[in-house]
């Protein structure tokens, strides 16, 4: 319980002054009178009686489910790939459970950014949850990056989108040895290269390499 407006703020009460309590929210009255008073600097007993309310059942969630911790409030939680819209705890008053009812709306996200040189598809205004996006590059391009990004339950797309990046390798440089076959310049991606060594020479490590992408993004020449 609680006092009455004003009286809650005061530090002193002179004699003769009487006050009121309240039950809180979430409790009622079982009776006894709400009304003390200052006698010779002594308050008379308090004989308001207070005890918890429990409300039945709020009702049903669609997308998600509603817990009762103490009966007197409940708790909504919504399902993976929603989102609580409204106040997810009311309390249990003297009419009944104060407040309407939150919903869970399905998560959405905004479109993915865009990349340079790229695209992806398909393109809508807004996507629901796990819902995926599929990028591409354009023609002399390769993707560097997760190809598929989905949008997660936090509204936004993962993993990182992807980059498109212009392959292009510059000429092996082998001591004594000689192309055989393969890719002639310019050496775009995966374009590969066989040599051998000239006589008198013997090879190690792979014959062929393969122009690839290497995790920093950076276009190199790699041993197949």
């Amino acid at each position: 319980m609680d006092l009455k407006g004003s009286d809650s703020l005061s530090q002193t009460f002179p004699d003769g002054t009487q006050v009121s309590f309240f039950c809180d929210p979430g409790y009622v009255s079982t009776g006894g009178s709400a009304v003390i008073t200052c006698n010779a600097g002594t308050w008379s007993p308090v004989r308001l009686k207070c005890e918890k309310k429990n409300c039945n059942s709020a009702g049903v969630v669609e997308n998600g489910h509603i817990d009762y911790p103490t009966g007197t409030e409940f708790v909504i939680t919504c399902n993976d790939g929603y989102r609580l819209v409204g106040n997810s705890k009311i309390l249990c008053g003297v009419q009944g459970w104060d407040g309407s009812l939150p919903v869970c709306e399905v998560v959405t996200c905004d479109p993915p950014p865009v990349v340079e040189q790229g695209t992806f598809s398909p393109k809508k205004e807004t996507y629901k949850f796990k819902e995926v996006v599929q990028y591409s590059c354009q023609n002399g391009y390769t993707l560097d990056g997760s190809k598929s990004l989905s949008c997660s339950e936090d509204g936004t797309f993962v993993p990182a989108p992807p980059k498109c990046i212009k392959v292009q390798c510059g000429d092996p440089v082998i001591g004594n040895a000689k192309w055989v076959e393969g890719s002639r310049p310019p050496y775009g991606y995966k374009a590969t290269v066989t040599y051998q060594c000239i006589s008198g020479y013997v090879m190690t490590g792979p014959s062929t390499l393969t122009c690839e992408v290497n995790r920093h993004g950076q276009e190199y020449h790699s041993g197949e």
